[in-house]
């Protein structure tokens, strides 16, 4: 585990290239650092650090080092103006497998981001770090590369509820809103999709303001998957005497997006 503005950032077992490149496990939004900068080794026996040849150095505890250089707790790593400090030598979570969407470190907001206990609190927090860094990225226009910052966490939403494992309703929310805004900047109706699985999963409407955001966004989206919308269509027909007032009208905007795609 790391810590960064004083936040901290679990790190499961493996290696991560850290630099300015999008294709780094940890992308540095520093003017300093180097595409490939350094990377973390992360192992059940300890974290090292290596500089990769960068430019600028990568100083520990104030020292620049050469090479390869083994960490204890509460060193500092600097790299460019941005300072990591390794809390713990191990990961609740090191016998995951070796794989993580790029995360960028400058200018986060992280403060939702904590360690706990909870699987699916700390499912939600890493879901809403990622989705800060993708909005950010989203906002330069750059819409694959926050499709990629996301896809794998979103997918592991869907695929718990797929498995039973239903994410609670702030999760299910923030992926929803997510998907959306991928479908919008990719293009791509199968984000859209996802966010219809995802309800279809839950038993319940999408939320209002992004039913009345999707009648905007199936104009611009390739070909959504309409058996599954029609099925949700269907689904919350008999959830219906089961409804509020509120979601009633919101089941019934849903069914005119189903008649929209159907024309489309």
């Amino acid at each position: 585990m790391v810590r960064y503005q004083g936040r901290t950032l679990p790190l499961k077992s493996g290696t991560y290239v850290l630099g300015r490149s999008a294709s780094a496990q940890i992308v540095l939004d520093d003017a300093l650092a180097s595409r490939r900068h350094a990377q973390l080794v992360v192992q059940s026996s300890g974290v090292s650090v290596e500089d990769l040849g960068s430019i600028n150095g990568v100083f520990v505890n104030g020292r620049r080092i050469q090479g390869r250089q083994e960490l204890e707790v509460g060193d500092r790593v600097v790299i460019g103006k941005q300072e990591l400090v390794l809390l713990s030598e191990g990961s609740p979570v090191s016998d995951a497998p070796n794989r993580m969407a790029a995360v960028t470190l400058a200018g986060l907001d992280m403060s939702k981001v904590a360690p706990d206990d909870s699987e699916s609190t700390h499912q939600a927090d890493v879901l809403e770090l990622l989705g800060g860094v993708a909005e950010k990225v989203l906002r330069l226009g750059r819409g694959e590369e926050a499709e990629k910052i996301l896809a794998t966490r979103l997918a592991s939403t869907l695929d718990r509820a797929r498995a039973g494992k239903l994410p609670p309703s702030e999760e299910a929310i923030r992926a929803t809103a997510l998907a959306v805004k991928l479908a919008v900047a990719t293009k791509k109706g199968s984000w859209i999709d996802y966010a219809v699985e995802l309800h279809t999963l839950l038993k319940r409407p999408l939320p209002g303001d992004v039913v009345d955001e999707l009648f905007n966004v199936l104009r611009l989206v390739s070909p959504v998957d309409l058996p599954l919308l029609r099925g949700y269509v269907a689904l919350l027909k008999t959830l219906s005497p089961n409804l509020g007032p509120a979601e009633r009208f919101v089941a019934q905007r849903i069914e005119g997006l189903e008649r929209q795609a159907s024309a489309k």
